[in-house]
């Protein structure tokens, strides 16, 4: 006779137990979205409009990896980043380090660091920034940091 009751309330605690963490998959779902976003991660950052609406005077958020390795340094400075840029025809009209978030860089000496340089440039010098190693920011994580010496 105890059995009956014993069991009803081992299924309602079961049955309470599954719905509860189908919610939180649900709520973590929604987490990893807006985290997944591509974009600045810093909300001084606004992300930038789609290319399809931006117009010729708008400005757009350039990077390319510094090129630093862990416990090695080197790579390319910011001032050698913009002047690659400048010298190629494209007006850089700000420039600051980086360091993306939106992937993990495992900790050994000789591997890449996250680290990234940036430049605010005209939409009309986009094509121009590609074509020399550079992609927009809008397309991954990342948040400004200060600049590291890249010495070892």
């Amino acid at each position: 006779m105890l059995m009956k009751p014993l069991s009803l309330l081992l299924v309602l605690i079961f049955a309470v137990t599954t719905a509860a963490c189908g919610q939180s998959k649900e709520e973590k779902a929604m987490e990893n979205e807006v985290e997944n976003t591509p974009g600045a991660v810093e909300p001084e950052v606004a992300p930038s409009p789609p290319e399809a609406t931006m117009r010729p005077g708008e400005m757009v958020w350039i990077y390319r990896g510094s090129g630093s390795k862990q416990c090695e340094g080197g790579g390319m400075t910011l001032q050698q980043s913009q002047a690659k840029l400048s010298d190629n025809g494209v007006k850089v009209q700000e420039s600051r380090c980086g360091v993306r978030t939106d992937r993990m860089f495992p900790a050994v000496c000789g591997a890449p660091t996250g680290d990234i340089l940036m430049h605010l440039v005209g939409m009309d010098a986009l094509d121009a920034s590609i074509e020399l190693g550079y992609s927009p920011a809008e397309k991954v994580q990342y948040q400004f940091a200060a600049c590291r010496d890249n010495s070892a």
